[in-house]
């Protein structure tokens, strides 16, 4: 494989939870169900997403200002905190495009480089026929873990956050370096100091309309990531108190309030089909709750926007005998969840969520022995959603690859003007604030 890919000439070869976020990543928790938040109490004032102010802005203004007016209520506390900052930066797949380094080569015969997660599939199957299916399941969505990371979702938008800690009234940047063990291995590397913070915010895009349902977080300790999940609703039976202590009957209503507090759950399973040991299959329970439209669908989404969000971290959704459901699914429209998400097998916890994040930047040829000129899975020190690469090196609006032919990898200007990247010195970048997270890949060589 080596000799095939040397030989490959001038030809082409991608949630996060937080726990503490106030700036030092030791605290574990942000409330659990005792989060200072009643789900039969409105709250009447979401967070207040800063608009201003920052000292780069990843999204276009008009994308930021529409987030902004979807946001939720959130409980006191560390998230909040970090949401409502002008320090927290926002992105989207529009505005950091996700992509993946390809490491191996010597940038002379074989081609080294940054690539968009929506590559050309002719580009890797002229390496290895058929290739671009063993790693991707569609156009910019790997198979790993299991395809699509919250479900076979629709009409969903993720919407990242990234927040660094200061040190000195200035942030305290990402740090890179490159690597170059031989001749053939060419990577570069980056970490992120003790307390950065890292989040996602999940809507259902209803109609016109977009309605959070979940945030997710991860905050870098010394030794690796804290993790959390907030929603507005962390057990059945808070949907079912809010419901009744708001007023709101109907048939439909009723019906899904029984639902809710019966002792039921179905058998459910979450498993990989590809990138075989990466993600062992986990059996939990799941309710799905029913579809639900007009008024009853209406009511349901004020109940979101007008309940705080709050910690549901280790808090099971139900339980019924020896099955846990660990987050609520639908069957369709109109509920707290979009139809096909898959959270319910997944506990909150750092060793769950763990066994996806830690892969970030693992080469390819460990999963699959006949990919090796690939390069290796998107991201590193294990968040997936970011890089420092400039875009319009890398990929086009269309989503192709851009300088294919020799190394397009330039760490972004904006970023190091800003402070927010910088080149790793170990005398001004000390252990007590940066680490590696060393797993037995970490330092491959090709």
């Amino acid at each position: 494989m080596r000799l095939i890919a040397m030989l490959w000439v001038l030809t082409g070869c991608a949630g996060p939870t937080m726990s503490g976020a106030t700036g030092d990543g030791d605290d574990a928790t942000d409330g659990g169900v005792d989060g200072g938040s009643d789900v039969t109490q409105p709250c009447t004032t979401p967070a207040q997403l800063a608009t201003t102010g920052r000292v780069l802005d990843l999204m276009p203004a008009q994308r930021l200002a529409e987030i902004a007016a979807a946001m939720p209520c959130v409980v006191d506390g560390p998230v909040k905190s970090v949401v409502e900052s002008p320090r927290t930066l926002w992105y989207d797949k529009q505005s950091l495009v996700p992509g993946y380094q390809d490491s191996f080569g010597d940038n002379v015969v074989t081609p080294i480089g940054m690539r968009p997660n929506t590559i050309d599939p002719e580009l890797i199957d002229l390496a290895v026929p058929g290739g671009h299916a063993q790693i991707f399941s569609e156009l910019g969505s790997f198979h790993f873990p299991f395809g699509h990371p919250i479900g076979p979702v629709e009409q969903v938008r993720v919407v990242d956050f990234w927040q660094l800690p200061e040190g000195n009234g200035a942030p305290l940047p990402v740090v890179y370096w490159r690597r170059d063990p031989n001749e053939y291995t060419h990577r570069v590397e980056w970490m992120f100091p003790k307390g950065t913070v890292f989040g996602e915010l999940l809507l259902i895009a209803d109609g016109g309309a977009l309605v959070p349902f979940e945030i997710r977080t991860r905050t870098r300790t010394l030794e690796g990531w804290a993790v959390d999940v907030l929603r507005p609703f962390l057990r059945a039976v808070d949907l079912a108190d809010a419901i009744e202590a708001r007023g709101l009957h109907s048939a439909g209503l009723d019906a899904l309030v029984a639902q809710l507090r019966a002792d039921t759950l179905d058998a459910y399973q979450v498993s990989a089909t590809h990138f075989a040991g990466a993600f062992e299959p986990r059996d939990s329970g799941i309710e799905l709750l029913p579809a639900l439209d007009g008024d009853d669908a209406a009511a349901v989404r004020e109940l979101m926007r007008t309940t705080a969000f709050r910690s549901a971290r280790g808090i099971a959704w139900k339980t019924s005998g020896d099955r846990v459901a660990w987050a609520a699914g639908a069957r369709g429209a109109g509920s707290i969840v979009p139809a096909g998400f898959n959270a319910a097998a997944i506990e909150v916890s750092e060793p769950s969520c763990d066994t996806c994040h830690r892969d970030a930047g693992r080469p390819f040829e460990t999963w699959y022995d006949n990919i090796l000129a690939y390069g290796e899975l998107w991201g590193n020190d294990e968040i997936f959603t970011w890089h420092p690469f400039t875009t319009a090196r890398f990929v086009d609006g269309a989503g192709h690859v851009v300088g294919f032919n020799h190394d397009n990898r330039e760490i972004r200007p904006d970023m190091v003007a800003a402070g927010l990247v910088a080149p790793y010195v170990p005398a001004n970048h000390p252990s007590s604030v940066y680490q590696r997270i060393v797993r037995s890949w970490t330092d491959f060589v090709y």
